[in-house]
């Protein structure tokens, strides 16, 4: 069976190593980092994301990782609720909502259990090669200070929005071109729970486009999220950093001073090691492959989390791409093409960003007269209750999963 080698132990490449694994293919994924060092935040699960799950044998188990969020509630600089949503009030329902670090534990676990897959942490591609039959890697270990030379039948990238293997994949594909930033800022992060904290979620506005989030996750800890949804040079700057610590230093000076519960959060984000921090952007790219190379998940087609569907895609993206593998086994080159061919359509729909793409700047006003103006259309929202006239679920896209 071929050997593969796969860029990258998030979402996307587990998922891919645990299907081409199930199937016979020799695969080794290698991952910057270390494997109890994944930060990430809540996530939904749904659509054909819920169904490939549940082929993998993996619902029960993820369910008993969920959040139990009872939705959310609206408050302004003092706390004080002017409006809340119930989780399955509007017909918009989130199967799954689950930490991403329990999501990839649990994939992780299930694709370890083939003895044809191996995983080597702080291990990265330094550069790469093709020939018509092959792909030479040079794999860096940084824990060895050792590069080795390997081969392998193709390879597949899905390190990341900034993943440096698909420059080498698609050099014209600079970040430059293909990295489309929508303007905003996120930091995610976990800090000690509070009573108040459970079971609502609780979103608070702040003049200057800034949001404040704070969702449930277990009796010790929540999960909160700082959010500037306008452009910000020291902000952009602290993020090309890649420093943690200058990152949160500049976003504790931006949200100084945002009211409500901000400065526990801030105070929160300087103690957290489950910290990460990005401008929020989408990757679009005419072609995901190039001979025996392919680009998967964000690496290929991030669709940001303004869109909640950056799991989703990874889950199904790297299920499609294995079921084209699994039948194209002697022609990678034509698996990729056919796993682009099935899934862009998709992709580019769920790429959408809602509201028309102004959802950062109309969710997230720039004074406190639009903030008056979003809480009365909210409140007014909330009241007429349109969702029971027509669905609000565009998660319901359909998609005709083929077997595997």
């Amino acid at each position: 069976m071929p050997r593969v080698i796969i860029s990258g132990a998030g979402v996307a490449g587990i998922v891919l190593a645990y299907w081409l694994g199930k199937h016979g293919f020799h695969v080794l994924v290698v991952e910057r980092s270390l494997p109890n060092n994944q930060s990430g935040q809540i996530i939904d699960v749904e659509g054909p994301a819920r169904e490939i799950v549940d082929r993998m044998g993996l619902t029960e188990e993820i369910q008993s990782h969920v959040t139990h969020e009872a939705g959310i509630r609206f408050v302004d600089n003092s706390g004080h609720e002017f409006a809340k949503l119930p989780v399955g009030e509007t017909g918009v329902s989130n199967e799954i909502e689950i930490m991403r670090p329990a999501l990839v534990d649990i994939i992780l676990r299930a694709a370890k259990s083939f003895p044809n897959v191996e995983f080597r942490y702080r291990c990265t591609i330094q550069s790469l090669g093709q020939t018509e039959s092959r792909v030479i890697v040079d794999v860096e270990d940084k824990e060895k200070g050792a590069v080795v030379k390997e081969e392998f039948d193709f390879l597949v990238a899905c390190d990341g929005l900034r993943s440096s293997t698909r420059d080498m994949i698609l050099p014209l594909s600079n970040r430059a071109s293909c990295v489309k930033s929508t303007n905003t800022f996120c930091a995610f992060f976990s800090i000690p729970a509070e009573p108040q904290d459970r079971p609502y979620a609780n979103l608070y506005n702040a003049p200057g486009r800034r949001t404040v989030f704070i969702k449930p996750w277990t009796e010790k800890e929540t999960s909160a999220y700082l959010t500037c949804a306008k452009f910000n040079q020291q902000l952009h700057d602290a993020r090309e950093s890649r420093d943690a610590e200058r990152q949160k230093r500049v976003i504790s000076e931006v949200f100084h001073n945002a009211g409500w519960e901000t400065d526990r959060l801030i105070e929160g984000m300087m103690n957290t090691q489950n910290f990460y921090f990005e401008e929020i952007s989408q990757v679009k790219l005419d072609k995901w492959s190039q001979g025996r190379c392919v680009l998967l998940g964000d690496t290929a087609y991030c669709p940001s989390p303004l869109t909640g569907q950056g799991t989703n895609l990874a889950i199904l993206g790297a299920y499609v791409l294995a079921s084209n593998l699994v039948k194209n086994v002697e022609n990678p080159t034509e698996a990729f093409k056919s796993y682009e061919k099935d899934v862009r359509q998709y992709v580019e729909a769920m790429q959408k960003i809602p509201l028309g793409g102004y959802a950062p700047l109309l969710l997230n006003p720039d004074t406190a007269w639009g903030i008056w103006i979003n809480k009365f259309i909210l409140s007014w929202v909330l009241w007429l209750q349109p969702w029971k006239y027509f669905s609000l679920d565009n998660k319901k896209t359909p998609f005709n999963l083929p077997d595997l």
